[in-house]
């Protein structure tokens, strides 16, 4: 998607999910390609922020992966699970038309999230969604 196509975008609905210090806006736009959901990730601390976005076409298998996560993550127990060096607990991979998405469910000193990944044309962007009380894939998925 090139400037001038973001640019011209219109909003069709926009969601707001807060967590702590950061605020997440899932909106859905259409330009003249298409519909597409806009994911960004807003630190109001670091003043920094990530987005990445999807085909309409795409959401309903992104939702999938993420229904997929949040089942793992819900039967993951409080204690520590890390098994390999970068903390990652799973990770998949979905491809569509030049755009290619990872997931990564991750754990740190801080806590576990899940981080996700958009590559397109050999840059990665990526946003990362939490997972603290507060902001959980299933409060992601039910609004």
């Amino acid at each position: 998607m090139s400037a001038e196509d973001s640019f011209n975008a219109h909003d069709l609905q926009t969601k707001v999910l807060k967590s702590e210090n950061k605020r997440f806006y899932l909106d859905v736009k259409e330009n003249n390609r298409g519909r597409f959901l806009k994911i960004t990730e807003v630190n109001t601390q670091a003043r920094t922020k990530n987005k990445i976005t999807l085909a309409l076409s795409s959401v309903e298998e992104f939702r999938d992966f993420l229904n997929m996560f949040a089942e793992f993550y819900n039967n993951l127990g409080p204690t520590p699970a890390i098994t390999t060096r970068d903390g990652k607990l799973k990770s998949e991979f979905m491809k569509k038309d030049d755009k290619r998405y990872f997931l990564d469910l991750k754990e740190n000193s801080r806590g576990r999230f899940l981080r996700v990944s958009q590559v397109v044309r050999y840059t990665r962007q990526h946003v990362a969604f939490l997972l603290f009380c507060s902001l959980n894939l299933e409060m992601l998925l039910t609004r």
